[in-house]
C-alpha cells in the first residue's frame, strides 16, 4: 500500500497523544529509572546514560546520569533519529563526528560535545516510539559489540517495564482492573535485571536493607570462588577485609540516610580459597517506587586486583632503579630531605657517600654489558650488606652510588664506613667464568644539626669524591673548603654561558626517531651542545642544570625552539622536530607566546612541533604550566611526556594530561635481560597505548635492544643504532641520500 503525505503527520499525531496518556512528562525524578542509567554507566564504563520522551519540540530527560540538563530542543538530536526508526531497532552512531546524519548537530559541536550514540526506543504501543533509552560518550566507540548491542536492547526493555508500571500506576487510578498491568511490569522487569545480571561479567548483587544478600549473580564463582547459592543470605561483612569495614559500614550509613544515592569504593574481599582480592564496589541504594522509601541495595562487584599490582609495580619503578632495586635519584633526594630534618630535631649528623666504581667501562666494554649489569647487582648487594636497615643505598646512575647514613656522632662513622664499602667492592666478581674486579672511589659530606640543605651536601660529597679520584682511586675524601671552590667555579660557568649566548656559542644537533611500523624517520629530537673555547664540545648534563639555576634556560630554551624550529621548517612535511622543554621555562608567562613567535617566524606547521616534559614539572602542579599545556594544544603543538619512569610517575598524570607521545627512559632498555624490568616496560607500553599515545624507547644501541622494544611494543625508537645525534647540515643530505626513507 502507498502511504499518503498524511501519514506521517498522523503517525506523529498518534505517538503524541500517547505520551500525554502517559502523564509523565515534567514529572518527578523516580529513583529507579536513574538507578537503570547508572548500571548502564557502569556496564559499558560510560559517562552519560539518560531516559528520554520526546514531546513537539523538546527532549525531556526523565532519567539521567552524568547529564545536568532536565531537558533540550527536540531539533537535530539523536534521540529524534532514533524514535523514526523502527520498535526495537537500536540506532548506533560509532562516531558521530563524521557521520553525516549527525556531524552538525549542536549536541557534537557543542556541549556535551558527544562522540559515540546508542539509543534504543521505547514504545508501549505498537509502532509508536515514545522516546529512548541512550548512552553516549564524549569519544569516539569504534569497538562497540553485538554483544553491548544486546545489553543494551536488555536494559530498554527494562526501562519500557517501568513506563509500563508508570502506566499501570496511572490506569489503576481509575481502573482497579489494570493491577494485573502493573504485576506483570515488574516480573518483567525482574526478568529482564536477571537475565543481565547472570550475563555481564561483574558481580551484581541485591540485597535487603540489613545487608543479607537475596540474590547473587553467577559471576561470582568466577571472581570469588564461591557458587551463588553459598553467598545467598550472607552479609558482605562477613567477607570484608577489616581494614576496609569501616569505609564498608559508612556508605550504608550515607545511602540509607539519603545523603548519596551511590558511592564506589575500593575494598578487598576474602575468596574462598582464603586469599584476599581488590573489588571495584559500586553500591546504589533502590527504592519502592511505590512509596519512595529505602527497599534494598544494588551491588556490583568487579576484580581490579591486577590493575592494582600493575599500579603498585610502576610506583615502585617510578622511585627504584630497575636494574639493582635499589631506590633511585628521585627517592635519594626524598629520604636525604628527611634525615636533614631528623639531624635538625635530634640534633646529631647526616653523612652522604658518593661512590663511583673505577675501571667500570674497562669491564662493561670488554665483557659487555650483561657483565656490567652483572657487577653492578653484586656491588648493590654488597653495599646493602654493610649499612644499617635505616640507611640508603641508592643507584644515582650508571656506575655512581650514593649511601645516606642518618644520626651519626662524628665523621669517623662515615669513613669507617667507607672503608667498609670499599673492601666490599674490591672482592672479585665472578661472571661467566672471568673474574671480574673494580675499585670504589667514595667522596664524603658530612652535616651537623641540619647545618647544610640537601643540594649543598650533595654538592659537597661530589667534590670530594672528585679529590678521591684525583689521589689515585680506590680510596675516600671527606668533603672541605674544595667544596665550596667548586661553587665558585661553577659561577664562573655561569658567567662563561652568558658570553657564549652573545657570542653564538651554542649549536644543535639533531637525532632520527624512526617510525618501526615503517623503518623511517617520523622525526628529529634537537640536541644542544656548548663549544666551549677551552673545554671544547660540552654535552647538555655539563650546563643545563646551572643555566636552571640561574634563570639562563629561559633565553636558551627560547633560542633553541626558535633554532629547531627554523631548520625544521626545510625538512619535507611528513617530519616533525622534538624539543626538550624545562619546568622553569613552562612557568613562565611569557611560554606561550615564545612558542608562537618560534611558529610564525620559521613558517613550522604547529603539528610537526612536538615538546618534551618531564615527570618532575608534573610534580610541581603548577597552575601556570596546566593551563600553558593546554593552550599549547589547541594550538596543534604536540606534548611528549620524556624518560617515563624515571620520576614519580602517577597514573593520574595519564588521565589528566593528553600526551601525544610517551618516551621511555634508556634505563628499561639497558635493561632488557632483567625479568622484572622486562615485564615492567610492557606493563608501561601497554599503558601508553590505551590512552592512545606513541611509545618511543631511547637508548637503543644494539640488534637486541631494537628485538625487545619491538616486541614490547613501543612505536619509535631512537639511538645509536640507527645514527648519533648529527649537526644540521647532515639532516637533508641524510634525507636525500635516501639511506632512511621517510615515514608515511
Amino acid at each position: 500500500m502507498v502511504q499518503t503525505i498524511g501519514d506521517p503527520l498522523a503517525r506523529e499525531q498518534d505517538r503524541l497523544a500517547a505520551l500525554r496518556r502517559l502523564c509523565i512528562l515534567e514529572s518527578s525524578p523516580e529513583p529507579h529509572l536513574d538507578a537503570v542509567c547508572r548500571l548502564a554507566a557502569d556496564l559499558f564504563e560510560i559517562p552519560m546514560a539518560l531516559v528520554l520522551l520526546v514531546d513537539e519540540a523538546r527532549v525531556w530527560f526523565k532519567a539521567r546520569c552524568g547529564v545536568e540538563e532536565v531537558g533540550i530542543d527536540r531539533k537535530g538530536t539523536f534521540c529524534d533519529l532514533t524514535i523514526q526508526g523502527a520498535v526495537d531497532t537500536p540506532l548506533v552512531i560509532l562516531d558521530l563526528a563524521v557521520d553525516p546524519r549527525s556531524a552538525t548537530s549542536p549536541l557534537v559541536l557543542g556541549p556535551p560535545h558527544a562522540r559515540f550514540y546508542a539509543g534504543i526506543p521505547l514504545a508501549l504501543e505498537s509502532g509508536l516510539n515514545l522516546g529512548t533509552f541512550c548512552i553516549m560518550d564524549r569519544a569516539p566507540r569504534p569497538d562497540f559489540t553485538d554483544a553491548q548491542r544486546r545489553q543494551l536492547g536488555d536494559l530498554g526493555l527494562i526501562v519500557q517495564a517501568h513506563l509500563r508500571l508508570h502506566e499501570a500506576r496511572i490506569a489503576i487510578e481509575t481502573d482497579a482492573t489494570r493491577r494485573r498491568v502493573t504485576e506483570e511490569a515488574l516480573r518483567e522487569s525482574e526478568q529482564r535485571f536477571r537475565l543481565l545480571a547472570e550475563t555481564t561479567t561483574d558481580v551484581i548483587i541485591w540485597s535487603g536493607l540489613d545487608t543479607t544478600r537475596l540474590y547473587v549473580s553467577p559471576s561470582i564463582q568466577t571472581v570469588l570462588g564461591f557458587g551463588p547459592d553459598e553467598l545467598v543470605g550472607t552479609k558482605p561483612l562477613d567477607f570484608v577485609h577489616p581494614d576496609d569495614v569501616e569505609v564498608f559500614a559508612r556508605v550504608l550509613d550515607d545511602l540509607t540516610d539519603g545523603r548519596i544515592e551511590q558511592a564506589s569504593t575500593c575494598q578487598r574481599y576474602r575468596r574462598k580459597d582464603g586469599s584476599w582480592v581488590f573489588m571495584d564496589v559500586c553500591q546504589s541504594l533502590a527504592r519502592d517506587p511505590a512509596t519512595g522509601e529505602p527497599a534494598g541495595y544494588v551491588t556490583s562487584l568487579r576484580d581490579i586486583t591486577a590493575r592494582k599490582a600493575d599500579e603498585r609495580r610502576i610506583a615502585h619503578l617510578a622511585l627504584h632503579d630497575p636494574l639493582t632495586d635499589l631506590p633511585n635519584r628521585t627517592l635519594f633526594w626524598e629520604r636525604l630531605a628527611a634525615e636533614i630534618r631528623v639531624a635538625g630535631e635530634t640534633d646529631t649528623g647526616v653523612a652522604v657517600l658518593t661512590c663511583d666504581l673505577d675501571r667500570f667501562k674497562q669491564i662493561n666494554d670488554s665483557l659487555g654489558h650483561p657483565a656490567g649489569d652483572h657487577l653492578l647487582q653484586v656491588v648493590a648487594a654488597r653495599l646493602l650488606a654493610v649499612v644499617r636497615e635505616t640507611d640508603t643505598v641508592a643507584r644515582l646512575g650508571g656506575d655512581e652510588f650514593a649511601v645516606i647514613l642518618g644520626r651519626i656522632d662524628n665523621a669517623e662513622d662515615a669513613a669507617c664506613l667507607a672503608r667498609r664499602m670499599i673492601e666490599a667492592i674490591n672482592r672479585p666478581i665472578a661472571f661467566g667464568g672471568h673474574p671480574m674486579k673494580v675499585g670504589a672511589s667514595i667522596g664524603i659530606a658530612i652535616a651537623g644539626g641540619g647545618a647544610l640543605d640537601a643540594l649543598a651536601l650533595v654538592k659537597r660529597s661530589d667534590a670530594a669524591l672528585y679529590r678521591a679520584k684525583a689521589a689515585g682511586r680506590n680510596t675516600y675524601r671527606l668533603g672541605d673548603s674544595e667544596a665550596d671552590a667548586a661553587a665558585e667555579s661553577s659561577g664562573l660557568l655561569v658567567a662563561e654561558m652568558k658570553g657564549a649566548m652573545k657570542r653564538g656559542d651554542f649549536l644543535l644537533n639533531y637525532q632520527p626517531i624512526i617510525d618501526l611500523a615503517t623503518g623511517g624517520i617520523a622525526g628529529f629530537e634537537a640536541l644542544v651542545r656548548w663549544r666551549h673555547p677551552c673545554k671544547g664540545e660540552l654535552s647538555p648534563s655539563a650546563f643545563i642544570p646551572l643555566a636552571e639555576e640561574s634563570g639562563l634556560i629561559v633565553p636558551l630554551g627560547a633560542w633553541v625552539l626558535k633554532e629547531a624550529c627554523r631548520e625544521a621548517a626545510a625538512w619535507p612535511e611528513p617530519l616533525r622536530i622534538a624539543v626538550n622543554v624545562s619546568a622553569i621555562q613552562f612557568q613562565q608567562i611569557s611560554m606561550e607566546e615564545t612558542v608562537r613567535h618560534a611558529l610564525a617566524t620559521s613558517g613550522l606547521a604547529p603539528h610537526r612541533l612536538e615538546l618534551e616534559i618531564t615527570e618532575t614539572m608534573l610534580m610541581q602542579k603548577s597552575d601556570t604550566v596546566c593551563r600553558t599545556m593546554e593552550r599549547l594544544r589547541s594550538l596543534g603543538v604536540r606534548i611528549a611526556l620524556d624518560d617515563f619512569g624515571t620520576g614519580y610517575s602517577s597514573l593520574s598524570y595519564l588521565h589528566q594530561f593528553s600526551f601525544d607521545t610517551i618516551k621511555i627512559d634508556r634505563s628499561f632498555v639497558a635493561g632488557s635481560e632483567n625479568p622484572k624490568t622486562v615485564a615492567i616496560t610492557r606493563a608501561i607500553v601497554a599503558l601508553g597505548t590505551s590512552f592512545g599515545a606513541r611509545v618511543i624507547a631511547e637508548g637503543v644501541e644494539t640488534e637486541e635492544h631494537l628485538a625487545f622494544v619491538r616486541t614490547a611494543g613501543c612505536t619509535d625508537v631512537q639511538g645509536f643504532l640507527f645514527d648519533p645525534p648529527l649537526p644540521a647540515e647532515a639532516i637533508v643530505p641524510l634525507i636525500e641520500s635516501g639511506r632512511l626513507r621517510l615515514a608515511a
